[in-house]
């Protein structure tokens, strides 16, 4: 007998279902009322195939994705297109048709788990999948800039900000993105008070499988031409709102709406590897770091972010191996916020390349009077201060990470 976890909720013959599942070989071990008591069947045995309908309440695609985690099989009940709809948005790619009999649906249902076809509705009739993802699909429009710093605030918000401002000056359609779960602070920066939550509504969006690129556009704020402004987490124990599938979804659709995708990401990107909340296994968790790590993964190029003190440039040098430990690509170019010593530069570029970083660096001065006044006024710096020598570095950053991803 195949042991399984029913979760069909709202569905009229789920009984039905129970009933008729000796009948084809199958028992069932658990019947789920909602996500969270599916998740907390589902940690018992992370083997055990899961079945189940859309209609289980509070459940997303962030949830589809723990219950998907390792081997297990979770397959979805559909009556129709609508519904196989649904399911395909939640993540559940393995569909089984219902049936007039309910053993002939449980049937199915272990002919599915045994023998592992995936299916897709067409036309009424269920028929295998062609398994080629990049047939008919076109290439990603824009590109993806992470910016990211070791802690210490060395500055990541700031060049954040003036980078998506100059790529839009050069005329991109640009949106800066405040992914930082720890101290989000663009909406501060800039003065935006309406609409500063722009990054919670976009993975609500995703959940409900209606994110797209009008509602990606109406999440952000316009700041000026083409500039927008996707704000951060109101407050920072609202970080559980940004899931990983779900930021994840976000990423891919900036990249069809926008040329140019700026994100300001928190310092810690270490892979918490499942904080548990609520007792039991990984399925139970979330991940803080999420924002961070999904960000950078996507980019396209890194920005590392550091100042030209020898305590900030050790801690750039701990934490770039872990770059790479979560799986970023992305090519790395550092952007060093430069005191007064010129010097500063070319020792930070000869610390990189002694433990063996081969790095280009880019220098930009820190204009303190010029980003205390673009503070104050909630402005851009090169608003308040177009001659800034800061802004004279963000250009030169902007064509280096012009190069970067040309070679990519």
């Amino acid at each position: 007998m195949t042991v399984i976890i029913l979760a069909a909720a709202g569905y009229a013959g789920e009984s039905a279902l129970v009933a008729g599942a000796p009948a084809a070989g199958i028992t069932v071990a658990r019947r789920s009322l909602d996500a969270a008591d599916l998740l907390a069947a589902a940690v018992t045995d992370p083997n055990m195939p899961i079945v189940l309908n859309g209609h289980v309440p509070r459940i997303s695609p962030d949830i589809v994705v723990r219950l998907l985690a390792g081997k297990r099989t979770v397959i979805g009940l559909s009556s129709d297109e609508t519904e196989s709809h649904l399911l395909r948005v939640l993540g559940v790619n393995r569909i089984v048709q219902i049936q007039s009999a309910a053993e002939l649906t449980m049937r199915a249902v272990a002919a599915e788990i045994l023998h592992g076809a995936a299916g897709v509705w067409d036309t009424g009739n269920w028929q295998h999948a062609v398994l080629d993802s990049g047939r008919g699909v076109s290439p990603p429009l824009g590109n993806t800039v992470a910016v990211w710093g070791p802690a210490g605030a060395p500055g990541r918000t700031s060049i954040a900000i003036a980078l998506a401002d100059e790529f839009s000056r050069e005329g991109s359609r640009t949106c800066l993105v405040d992914a930082d779960t720890y101290a989000p602070a663009i909406c501060f920066n800039l003065g935006i008070i309406d609409d500063s939550n722009g990054i919670v509504v976009a993975c609500r969006n995703a959940d409900n499988g209606t994110l797209n690129i009008r509602s990606l556009q109406l999440s952000a704020s316009v700041l000026r031409g083409k500039l927008q402004v996707l704000g951060g987490i109101p407050r920072t124990e609202r970080w559980p709102d940004l899931r990983h599938s779900a930021l994840t979804s976000v990423w891919e659709i900036a990249r069809s709406t926008f040329d140019k995708t700026v994100i300001d990401v928190g310092p810690c990107i270490e892979d918490e590897g499942g904080v548990v909340q609520h007792g039991g296994g990984s399925l139970l968790s979330s991940r803080r770091n999420a924002a961070a790590i999904t960000g950078l993964t996507a980019a396209d190029v890194v920005v590392a972010v550091t100042r030209d003190d020898p305590l900030a440039i050790s801690r750039l040098i701990s934490q770039l191996p872990t770059v790479t430990q979560i799986g970023v690509n992305a090519s790395v170019v550092v952007a060093l916020i430069r005191s007064r010593d010129r010097r500063s530069g070319s020792s930070a570029l000869a610390a990189l390349q002694d433990v063996g970083h081969n790095l280009p660096v880019v220098t930009i001065p820190f204009d303190a009077g010029g980003y205390r006044k673009a503070m104050a006024q909630g402005a851009l710096l090169a608003e308040v201060a177009p001659r800034s020598p800061a802004i004279k570095g963000v250009k030169v950053l902007s064509k280096a990470l012009a190069m970067a991803m040309a070679g990519r």
